[in-house]
This record gives structure tokens, C-alpha cells and sequence, in this order.
């Protein structure tokens, strides 16, 4: 059975979330309306990594790409999302205007001071530019604070993914 995956972070990159599910079907950028995008979910790795939270603001909205999985890889992507994430139902929007009912992960783990890592932020920043979203959109996700990954193997691992 196809379920369909909202991607608001690093998996927006389709070359990060493609290495993880090779089999998933990119279905089109989409937009989660009422919510922020954070980076405060608490990583295993001791950064933050991407989350979505409500907001006051009615103007608020998130992008995101949408992805259909089979249920082996929801499975699979449930296990990389990991226990810090609840997987939540939601509604969003296609840019065409088509509504699509969907899951993304919302972190139950979060530290509004913690910083995601300068690897991990290119990713997100790569997804957005992939998706097409709004110049004002991109650039503050690559104008967000980052801090350094001190496992220096580890980040160049990450910083390869988009060498390819």
C-alpha cells in the first residue's frame, strides 16, 4: 500500500533521502500551513535536526516535499526518524493546489538552544533549492545558525552526499 511522507528537512534533498529509500516516488513540493520549521528536535548526535511545530501566526507555513513509500520503507524510514519523533497525520497542499493527506515526523525531543550541525544544514538547504521554494524561504534556512560536527569523519561523509 503507497502511503505519502511530508519531508520538511534534510530528506527534502532527494539525493539524502533516495540513498536511505531508493525505491520512494517523489510526488511534488507541498506546503504544511499553521506550522514553523525549527531545528530544536534533540539528536542523538547532539545537534538539532528539522522539526515542525504549530504556530499563532496564520500566515505561518512550512515546505516541504512529498514522497510516496511503500510500507517497507515507511518502516525503514520510521526506524531512521528513530523514538525522538512522533509520526503524525496531516494535510498539505501540492503547489498545484491538489491536497494530499500524508505523515511527517514532529519531534517530542526539543532544546530551543541546541544548533544543527553545518552538514545537516546543507542538506535542508539543498532539499529547499531542489523543491523550488521561495527565494525568502531558502535563504533563511541558510542563514540559520550551524555549528560544527566534531566527528570530522562523520561530516565529510554528509558534505559528499552532494559531490556525487
Amino acid at each position: 500500500m503507497a502511503v505519502y511522507n511530508f519531508s520538511f528537512g534534510s530528506n527534502m534533498s532527494s539525493s539524502r533521502l533516495l540513498a536511505r529509500l531508493p525505491n520512494a516516488t517523489r510526488i511534488g513540493t507541498a506546503i504544511l500551513a499553521g506550522y514553523e520549521l525549527t531545528f530544536d528536535m534533540v539528536s542523538t548526535d547532539g545537534s538539532g535536526k528539522g522539526n515542525v511545530r504549530p504556530s499563532n501566526d496564520k500566515n505561518a507555513q512550512v515546505y516541504g516535499v512529498v514522497y510516496q513509500l511503500n510500507d517497507a520503507e515507511k518502516t525503514i524510514l520510521d526506524a531512521i526518524e528513530g523514538p525522538r519523533y512522533d509520526c503524525v497525520d496531516i494535510q498539505v497542499t501540492l503547489l498545484d493546489g491538489q491536497q494530499v493527506a500524508a505523515h511527517c515526523y514532529i519531534a517530542n525531543t526539543t532544546d530551543a538552544q541546541i544548533l544543527p550541525y553545518d552538514w545537516y544544514m546543507q542538506h535542508v538547504h539543498r532539499g529547499a533549492l531542489e523543491a523550488g521554494v521561495p527565494n525568502a524561504y531558502s535563504d533563511a534556512i541558510k542563514s540559520r545558525p550551524t555549528c560544527q560536527d566534531s566527528d570530522s569523519a562523520r561530516a565529510a561523509i554528509e558534505f559528499a552526499v552532494h559531490q556525487k
